[in-house]
């Protein structure tokens, strides 16, 4: 629908939702937004909610003597308000702003300050008013963003203007009230609301994605009385060579809370919680000594090495490799390199180092660090994507890291044996694409392992989507304190099953995880993987299953240094 700049129709005036995107992120890239009309709630401790005002960069309560014609400068902060259009008139009354004189017309009126792209706004809508509320990556009338109530629908509506035509991303169902707290988060493309502490839904749209101003949004009834303004500017970031690719990506993306879990009747679920298939006993494991993916960092002072693929020259490679990277002890002999740029990994598999300037090996692949971190033919383990997605790191685990958070928060790899996986036609091969010719694998997979056809004997998919049911109660099962780190990533991330193994279900963590924190997972296990249920309506449209964000999404990358 295209009406004039920011003007809204009485029978379609939408208000903006208050879009949160935690500064935790909680985007999926593919969709997992909420659809215009999702009223689902995820009940979510937004990232800083109870902080003391005094932690959010710009703040304005509007305690200053009653005025007609300004707001005044921020409390924290000290920008003036700036009001568009500028013939309008915002004032205070009685400790709170509001729009004391229109432009005469229906369009929007706007009091904002600048902050920056990547955001959380928040305000207090202290009395009702129709079409009010916040504002953020704010251009002018005819380009921004808006959260805002329609008092006579009885919902919140998410609205933007991209030149002068408006539409409305998202809407939810809850009736607005005097005393509601609006708050939007925004990273990159991602974009979510909460109202009162409650995640509400979020989209993906890159509309304005660099524009900085935010503020309050009031229209011609001039009812609308605001309080407690406050913007936090300082967006935590991810490093990412501690914690890989975007926030959108499957590897970093909460389960949605619509996601649907099988029974244990499932085919794939009943075989990938087997104790025993066909005489084969299938325990649970977490490699760590042994089977693992370590992974060195390289400096521009370190050897510049060869690196030949045995199975196809296409995938050879030369870059930095210190003379002590670690291979990984077992068969599969991982090794894993992280460029000097820390914008790049250079994985590897079955790796024999022939000189500290030469390298040979099975498969080896150039991997983005701020991709998505899957394939077709973008990693070296049998899914067809990256080896580091879903490994659980040393730093995660390690309390004396000043990284540490005492969370994993991201989705985790696990492998299964052959009996447990699936193959449903196909020889093993490539596409033009670069996708397998093997079948039986689903998305995010692209590939399955060579040989399948007649190694692959279950009903288990490589690439198949695991994850502990929300009706579990994690605090109930008895788990040591490292169990129960990996129990919650399981119900707030999920796992993939991205590799075959033998007579085991495992989990991989980085070899430099400290012993205490393996020996107690190992333990605790068994019992953790007889909790998991595979997801049934995961895929490329809903990543990680559909609605609304579990938990909030993680922060946005911080640039290569």
């Amino acid at each position: 629908m295209v009406l004039a700049p920011h003007r809204i129709t009485r029978s379609r005036r939408l208000v903006a939702v208050s879009v949160l995107l935690p500064l935790l992120t909680l985007g999926s890239a593919c969709g997992g937004g909420a659809s215009p009309d999702e009223t689902s709630e995820a009940f979510i401790q937004a990232d800083g909610i109870g902080t003391a005002l005094a932690d959010s960069n710009l703040y304005d309560s509007f305690t200053r003597a009653n005025s007609t014609t300004t707001l005044g400068s921020l409390e924290t902060g000290g920008q003036a308000w700036s009001y568009t259009p500028s013939t309008a008139k915002w004032g205070i009354i009685s400790n709170r702003a509001y729009l004391a004189t229109d432009d005469g017309t229906w369009y929007d009126h706007y009091a904002t300050v600048n902050a920056t792209s990547n955001v959380r706004v928040m305000v207090t809508l202290a009395t009702l008013g129709q079409y009010s509320g916040l504002t953020f990556r704010f251009i002018d009338r005819n380009n921004c963003w808006k959260l805002a109530t329609d008092t006579s629908e009885g919902k919140y509506f998410l609205t933007k203007f991209v030149g002068g035509t408006q539409t409305f991303p998202l809407q939810i169902s809850q009736a607005p009230a005097a005393g509601d707290v609006l708050e939007v988060r925004t990273s990159g493309d991602r974009i979510d609301v909460y109202i009162n502490g409650v995640l509400k839904g979020g989209v993906n749209d890159a509309s304005h994605q660099s524009a900085t101003r935010v503020g309050l949004l009031g229209s011609q009834d001039n009812l609308a009385r605001y309080d407690e303004f406050k913007v936090y500017t300082t967006a935590s970031t991810r490093d990412a060579t501690l914690q890989p690719f975007r926030s959108s990506s499957i590897w970093n993306l909460p389960i949605g809370t619509q996601a649907t879990y099988a029974e244990t009747t499932d085919p794939a679920t009943k075989d990938f919680i087997a104790t025993s298939i066909n005489g084969m006993t299938i325990n649970t494991w977490a490699n760590w000594d042994v089977y693992s993916h370590p992974i060195t960092f390289a400096s521009s002072s370190d050897p510049w090495a060869t690196v030949t693929d045995y199975n196809d020259s296409s995938r050879n490679g030369a870059y930095y490799i210190p003379s002590t990277a670690v291979i990984a002890n077992g068969t599969d002999k991982h090794m894993h390199i992280i460029h000097p740029t820390r914008a790049f990994i250079d994985e590897a598999w079955d790796v024999t180092r022939q000189s500290t300037t030469s390298y040979r090996v099975g498969r080896h692949h150039k991997i983005d660090l701020f991709g998505n971190g899957i394939g077709p033919q973008n990693g070296v383990r049998a899914y067809g994507g990256s080896a580091i997605g879903g490994l659980i790191r040393g730093w995660e685990t390690d309390p004396t890291h000043p990284k540490y958070t005492g969370k994993i928060q991201h989705a985790l790899a696990v492998a299964v044996d052959r009996v447990q996986l699936y193959y449903s036609g196909g020889y093993s091969g490539y596409d033009a694409n670069g996708y397998g010719t093997a079948k039986g694998y689903v998305w995010p997979a692209t590939e399955q392992d060579w040989g399948s056809e007649t190694t692959y004997k279950g009903h288990v998919p490589m690439g198949a989507y695991f994850a502990i049911p929300p009706s579990v109660d994690i605090n109930a099962l008895g788990l040591s304190p490292q169990g129960k780190m990996v129990a919650q990533a399981l119900q707030d991330f999920g796992a993939y099953v991205t590799d075959a193994t033998g007579a085991t279900v495992a989990f991989y963590v980085e070899p430099t995880a400290p012993s205490s924190f393996v020996n107690a997972l190992r333990k605790d296990l068994p019992l953790i993987r007889s909790k998991m249920r595979r997801v049934t309506n995961n895929s490329a449209s809903t990543p990680n299953g559909p609605g609304t964000r579990r938990v909030p999404m993680l922060p946005e990358l911080a640039p290569a240094p």
